[in-house]
């Protein structure tokens, strides 16, 4: 049987240091990862503290990327890929060198201690919204058959200030299949 892409979607965000470079950093070690394509890079968004509001504003985007993993494997590279970009450890919502939320894999629904599918936190930060639909508007969560448009007029706390001008480089790669 022939491996199958799954298309997935990572929501990326810092608010340590610089907080542009290490978003770059992570998606440069995305990139060069073989078993991961990048598709597409969404803008670049300052956004104010969720949850935790007393530290640094946040720099967050999305990417679109295709894998072979399985959401258990890609969940495990994109935490070593924090580490590898400088992540340390932090208080829940806290100040963070770089954080990847896996949001989307492909139309699946996972509902475990340690990975939920969609990301819980869709539904109420504009934060991922806003980017994940620049990336594609026809996005459906796959837990409620809505689109994720309609989410947007139910957000209470909106955190975006403004989108950056400044975009974060990536090289299309073209798909191969593996047998």
């Amino acid at each position: 049987m022939k491996n199958q892409f799954n298309v997935c979607y990572v929501a990326i965000g810092s608010n340590k240091k610089d907080k542009f470079d290490y978003l770059q950093k992570a998606v440069n070690l995305i990139e060069d990862d073989e078993n991961i394509r990048l598709l597409n890079v969404a803008s670049v968004f300052e956004t104010s503290p969720f949850g935790k509001t007393d530290q640094e504003n946040f720099y967050n985007s999305a990417i679109e990327i295709l894998t072979f993993l399985n959401p258990h494997e890609l969940l495990g590279r994109l935490k070593e890929i924090e580490l590898q970009v400088g992540r340390t450890e932090t208080d829940k919502w806290g100040p963070r060198e770089i954080d990847l939320d896996l949001i989307f894999y492909d139309d699946f629904v996972i509902d475990e201690p340690e990975l939920f599918i969609p990301h819980p936190g869709i539904y109420e930060r504009d934060f991922y919204l806003i980017p994940l639909l620049e990336l594609n508007d026809k996005l459906i969560d796959p837990k409620t058959g809505l689109y994720l448009t309609d989410f947007l007029g139910n957000i209470e706390t909106k955190t975006i200030i403004r989108k950056l001008d400044k975009k974060l480089s990536f090289k299309e790669r073209p798909i191969e299949e593996k047998s």
